[in-house]
């Protein structure tokens, strides 16, 4: 099921930018795509669309050449975007970005920076990463060398040592309103021959954990800079309301638009909410994940029922055991084991799952070793195909096995589980089904 990634997010969005440190200044005129291409260039047709929440998406394959490759050697890829809007005013905003050395106060798991050398809007910056954990082998300290390159209102980074050895990235800032700023962040980055010991083993011995670490990696740093700006409260969550997203049909059509030229999901990181539990309440953060498939919902919903999950995870789900409660209820047991190389980490899942109709349905943890999971999965007629949407929501609890409860002295770990197996999720019924 969507939630067997739950410690790779967290792990890898930290660890992509690590490395030895050793590069000079190279000359770049970056042709990194614009976060408001896929709007017309429009900042406030972006910043609708992103609401209160995080938004991110894909755009369409493109060449991307980087100085830092072979001389002449291109390769393809897909830049993701995401975008939040910052309740403060351009110039407080640009001053944040542009001063690197508060960069590890700003980001937590950066614990200094430094800028080593300076040509004119060309820096390079050597930021230290640490990130301890209760458990000593998943433990993380590194050091990494970034060039960045400003422009009016925006900063183009290049990679230079790293264990992905080719990645670029722009960050870019639009006044919406005097005290209203959006905020967007695209990269790329080469997942197909990672460096550094850890790093690697995780990603040879999870390879779907790749198709998340771009949305991972894209909302880890729109959060850390939205928590700098906004304080906000988690709204109370009805007994028996299912959050949304709240799309209207224009906008469902946009991101329908948006999935269907990337073949990527469009994903929302949506504002916390106070689940009501027999003990009182619990602050869940909630992410939803849309893909558009050329394929009827009576092809796909084959995947809304529990027994399909092992089909898309064979190597984590070893047993599935399914009860039909009724015609609308049943219970599904899940034996997981997922191996970092290093580790392994095996867990139970026990969920139930409503269905509304064929094509919806809603869950949530009714046992196992995971006691706040909650979600559900819609699939909607679009554009000659069928839009998936997955909603889900996750919470490691201090009763869950050690292994597992490590994993909440990562940052923002109330967030980026949900939105890594959403995106895995509708990425591997892609597979599956067939672009």
């Amino acid at each position: 099921m969507q939630q067997i990634q739950i410690k790779t997010w967290l792990m890898l969005t930290s660890l992509i930018f690590a490395g030895n440190v050793s590069a000079k200044t190279l000359p770049w005129k970056a042709q990194i795509p614009s976060a408001l291409t896929e709007f017309n260039h429009d900042p406030q047709a972006l910043a609708s669309l992103t609401g209160e929440r995080i938004l991110i998406y894909a755009h369409p394959t493109q060449s991307i050449q980087l100085p830092t490759m072979p001389a002449g050697k291109k390769t393809t890829g897909k830049y993701y975007s995401a975008s939040v809007v910052i309740p403060a005013n351009v110039q407080q905003v640009s001053r944040l970005l542009l001063n690197y050395t508060n960069y590890a106060g700003l980001f937590p798991t950066l614990k200094s920076a430094k800028v080593v050398e300076q040509q004119g809007s060309i820096s390079q910056v050597k930021y230290n990463i640490h990130i301890p954990t209760p458990i000593p082998v998943l433990n993380f300290r590194e050091t990494v060398l970034m060039q960045h390159q400003t422009d009016a209102n925006s900063i183009s980074t290049l990679i230079l040592d790293a264990p992905v050895p080719y990645a670029a990235g722009k960050i870019e800032w639009f006044e919406l309103a005097p005290n209203q700023t959006l905020v967007t962040l695209t990269q790329w980055g080469d997942l197909s021959q990672p460096k550094g010991f850890l790093f690697s083993k995780i990603l040879n011995a999870i390879p779907d954990a790749k198709l998340g670490i771009p949305a991972g990696t894209n909302a880890f740093l729109l959060e850390s800079l939205q928590k700098r700006f906004k304080t906000s409260q988690a709204q109370p969550l009805g007994t028996g309301v299912f959050p949304t997203v709240g799309l209207d049909r224009n906008e469902q059509v946009k991101v329908a638009q948006l999935s269907q030229n990337s073949q990527e999901p469009v994903s929302f990181v949506l504002t916390a909410k106070n689940v009501p539990y027999s003990h009182g309440t619990e602050k869940l953060r909630f992410s939803t994940s849309y893909q558009y498939y050329a394929h009827s919902p009576a092809q796909l919903q084959q995947w809304l029922t529990p027994s399909s999950y092992q089909q898309l995870f064979p190597n984590q789900i070893k047993q599935v055991r399914v009860r039909k409660l009724d015609n609308k209820q049943m219970d599904a047991s899940y034996k997981v084991s997922v191996g970092l190389g290093v580790i392994n980490i095996p867990f139970d899942f026990k969920m139930r799952f409503n269905y509304a109709t064929d094509w919806q349905n809603e869950f949530y943890a009714n046992g196992g070793d995971l006691k706040f999971v909650r979600g559900g999965m819609q699939l909607t007629p679009m554009n000659q195909g069928t839009l998936l949407s997955v909603t889900s929501a996750m919470k490691i609890d201090q009763d869950a096995p050690f292994l597992l409860r490590a994993m909440r002295s990562m940052p923002y770990s109330d967030m980026l589980p949900a939105l890594g197996g959403n995106t895995v999720f509708v990425l591997k019924v892609k597979q599956k089904a067939g672009a």
